[in-house]
């Protein structure tokens, strides 16, 4: 006989595809299937106790949950040709063990590792923030959107102001522009802000030191877009490998091979921002920000230790090299003057 003591939720995190137990007396056969994919089709053969445990289910859906990581997988067990079971299930890209349901997660959550907790910006930086309920078709009703703003004058008087932002709609991952720039009182400067969509809650804190920060947007553990920005420094370490031999009598350099080192320094960061940095340093997709354009990089190093003490101030690095083979950028200046400008002025 053919039964599912543990099956496979409708909804589903990819990091909670751990074990899918089969209870049968004779071998299963199992069909795995993503659209008209076939994944995966094996037969197996029931333990002692009759049990099947298939393990590890997230490594066979992962190629497929990079490209787009909401995505609609179905399966079907057959035992014999009366004894058939099938099933469709929607799963999430999710790299870090969540202690909740899929469905707890996605409704009280945005698609980041910092579960809520503040994240520092500063004016002039772009956030988006995404959000699912964990369906694929379209739904009837929309998720309302709401910025609660936190403003202060030069004579420190405190304006509480909220915005009401577009609404999302309630299927697939939605995105919501909440760059600290979309948030302005005249005469006011902006302390904080806060992102309400249903039970979901972010935080922002606006820094209003004016540093230079160098952006970095990565493909974080649910598979879409966050940013980063480091604001501690950069040092550069080009290495060079020369291939050299004799043409015409002559030694002569004909293979120069350049990797510039670029080690960026975040400055020191909240506890709140910890697993922000841990997300972007094991991210494989990573971009510098650039004023021209995302510009592709590989993350080689990261130093991310820290410990629990009390009065710590932790900063943390990333060494990255340009993902081109062309590994120096050019930085052209900027135009002073526009065309016109009248050069007779004085």
């Amino acid at each position: 006989m053919l039964s599912i003591p543990q099956d496979i939720p409708d909804f589903a995190l990819s990091s909670q595809l751990d074990n899918f137990l089969i209870s049968a007396d004779r071998p299963v056969t199992l069909l795995l299937e993503q659209g008209d994919t076939v994944i995966l089709q094996e037969t197996y053969t029931p333990d002692a106790n009759n049990l099947i445990r298939i393990l590890d289910l997230f490594s066979l859906m992962e190629p497929y949950l990079l490209a787009e990581p909401l995505l609609s997988f179905s399966y079907t067990l057959s035992a014999s040709e009366e004894e058939t079971f099938s099933k469709t299930f929607t799963v999430l890209l999710c790299r870090p063990y969540v202690p909740c349901t899929a469905n707890e997660f996605v409704m009280n959550y945005f698609l980041s590792t910092l579960a809520g907790r503040n994240k520092v910006t500063a004016l002039g930086r772009s956030e988006i923030l995404y959000l699912t309920t964990g369906a694929l078709n379209s739904g009837e009703t929309s998720i309302g959107v709401t910025a609660e703003c936190v403003f202060v004058d030069e004579q420190n008087q405190l304006l509480y102001f909220t915005y009401e932002l577009d609404s999302v709609e309630d299927y697939g991952i939605r995105a919501i522009d909440a760059s600290p720039s979309r948030f302005t009182q005249p005469g006011y400067q902006l302390l904080r802000y806060t992102i309400t969509a249903g039970a979901r809650q972010q935080t922002f804190l606006v820094n209003q030191d004016q540093l230079d920060f160098i952006g970095v947007k990565f493909r974080n553990s649910f598979g879409v877009a966050e940013t980063i920005s480091f604001a501690g420094g950069e040092s550069v370490e080009p290495e060079l490998t020369r291939n050299a031999s004799y043409f015409s009598g002559q030694y002569k350099t004909y293979y120069v091979d350049e990797q510039r080192k670029h080690t960026l320094n975040t400055g020191y960061v909240p506890e709140s921002m910890f697993a922000l940095v841990d997300d972007v340093a094991r991210a494989t997709e990573v971009w510098l920000i650039d004023e021209y354009g995302d510009i592709p990089i590989t993350v080689l190093e990261s130093e991310t230790k820290r410990d629990d003490a009390l009065d710590g101030m932790f900063s943390f690095t990333i060494t990255y090299v340009l993902a081109s083979r062309c590994q120096q950028r050019l930085r052209l200046l900027p135009a002073i003057f526009d065309d016109t400008f009248d050069d007779t002025y004085n």
